[in-house]
């Protein structure tokens, strides 16, 4: 049987001499593996559609218990402007990475495929591609579950104030965090500032056509990152 869709290529690894395996988000099969006979010969038919990055429709085959073969790949557009930023290919794989880690295998995702192909458009058009980049690393997280609650707190499920805490995964207000870090010794100590908290919440659901027209400080993507690693430390050792 012969598969289809379109497909968005996140990363290839070698496989023997001259094959690869290719890891795709796929508009209706999710994220899959397929392997790709010979593409690094000089004369293979696939040329540089399974580069990372690259926006294709692709034909495959094979049982879906085993890793199945690409038989055809056509580029639909190839992204070139942000593989040839060196630093910014760098930072949109390092993203992309969360896509591999934590969507489970041929899993269908639309909302996840729309988001990511939509992010890359923009960023072609776009100098400010740390907003995007930032963008489209939340909402991965939320879109897969792995984003935590902003709005209550993980203990009473009040609303958060202006001094709210993180500790394993959620959010705390003042009052709950210090009575359990005095009774837990793995309580975490760290405060999240209310500017930081509204920004999160409101961030990602901005118009994905907005965040071009809009500068935010350099420091708050920074802080914000920053979260975003502490978190996901946190959430691949639970």
């Amino acid at each position: 049987m012969i598969y289809s869709s379109e497909a968005i290529v996140l990363e290839n690894r070698d496989y023997g001499e001259a094959d690869l395996i290719v890891t795709y988000l796929t508009k209706e099969f999710g994220l899959i593996n397929l392997f790709a006979k010979s593409p690094r010969k000089i004369r293979s038919k696939f040329g540089s559609s399974l580069e990372p990055l690259t926006y294709s429709k692709i034909s495959f085959i094979g049982r879906e218990e085993r890793l199945q073969k690409i038989i055809q790949s056509d580029i639909l557009y190839s992204f070139q402007k942000i593989r040839d930023n060196y630093k910014l290919y760098l930072k949109f794989s390092d993203t992309l990475n969360l896509i591999i880690k934590f969507l489970p295998k041929k899993e269908k995702n639309s909302e996840l495929f729309h988001l990511l192909l939509h992010v890359l458009r923009e960023v072609e058009k776009s100098e400010r591609w740390e907003t995007y980049n930032l963008f489209l690393k939340i909402n991965i997280l939320k879109i897969l579950g792995y984003f935590p609650d902003m709005m209550h707190c993980g203990i009473c499920g009040k609303s958060l104030l202006k001094e709210s805490f993180y500790s394993k995964g959620f959010f705390f207000c003042k009052s709950c965090f210090l009575k359990n870090k005095s009774s837990s010794k793995d309580m975490g100590d760290y405060r999240i500032s209310y500017h930081i908290l509204k920004f999160l919440n409101s961030f990602s659901k901005w118009p994905i056509g907005h965040l071009g027209r809009v500068k935010i400080n350099e420091q708050l993507i920074k802080e914000v990152d920053y979260f975003i690693k502490e978190h996901m430390a946190v959430t691949i050792k639970v």
